[in-house]
Parts: C-alpha cells; structure tokens; sequence
C-alpha cells in the first residue's frame, strides 16, 4: 500500500472538509471544516492543514502548526480517519507516517499533540507510537497534552 501526505488546495479541500469520523466520535475532535477554517484565518500558528491518501484514495486529514524552531517542538493538531476508512490498519500506518514527516522535514525533537479525556482509544494508539501523557490539561476543554521525545 502507498501512504501519502498531501497538501490541502483548491483541488481537494472540499472532499477533505467533508471527511467524518463516526457519529460516537464527533464530540472528540473538531470538524474538518473548522480546522480548515482556523488553518486559513488563524495565522499565529502557521497551520499545515494534510490531506491523507492510501493508494490514491483521500481517507484522511491531519493538521500540523505552531513550530517553535528553537526548540524543535511542534503541533500534531489534528489527526483523523474519515469512518469508511476507520479499522483497517489506515490511521496507524498514516500516523506512522504524518510523525516521520514531522521528525525530517520539521527537524522535530518534539511532537506535542492533545487528546479529549473521553478519547479513550487515542491514548493506548499513541502511546504505541512512544507518546507519553503530560501532567496538563487545556482548562477550557478538558483536553490532556502528550509529547513524542526525540
């Protein structure tokens, strides 16, 4: 199978900003359409919005942003797998993938991401990926932070 990452443009931004994940998991993670949104008009975090394709076939999206380049730390914002797509080893081998691209082309030494506290898959799945879960929390939503270390 070919994984790829490709950049959100006028050609495909609509197909991405209609991705969903299941309906028991929309409260988890925000709609495409808004990070796509925040992606466009929120220029503070420099975000990356990533269409992910299996074969050619456009199964999901990521959103990456607010590097800090003397740290080498950046934001993994958005990750997720459209519902067709869900349980077929996709989202850990594009994750696997969206990670490599952020430690080589980004130079990271550190990946931050955050996870709802309801999430209770996302935890176990990026712990395999080596992230660890901080002792924080976004105090407007709850969400907890990890950090992948280099």
């Amino acid at each position: 199978m070919k994984y790829q990452l490709k950049p959100v443009t006028r050609e495909n931004w609509k197909q991405v900003a209609h991705l969903t994940v299941a309906p028991h998991q929309t409260h988890l993670i925000e709609t495409n359409w808004d990070s796509l949104l925040e992606a466009t008009y929120v220029k503070e975090h420099d975000w990356l919005p990533i269409a992910l394709y299996v074969d050619g076939q456009l199964v999901g999206f990521s959103m990456i942003g607010s590097s800090d380049k003397e740290k080498h730390s950046i934001w993994l914002d958005r990750f997720m797998i459209d519902q067709q797509y869900q349980n077929r080893g996709y989202g850990h081998a594009l994750f696997k993938t969206v990670l490599n691209y952020l430690l080589q082309q980004h130079k990271a030494k550190k990946v931050y991401l955050r996870v709802h506290p309801e999430n209770k898959k996302a935890y176990p799945f990026y712990e395999s990926f080596g992230f660890t879960l901080l002792n924080d929390f976004n105090p407007v939503n709850g969400e907890k932070r990890m950090i992948y270390t280099v």
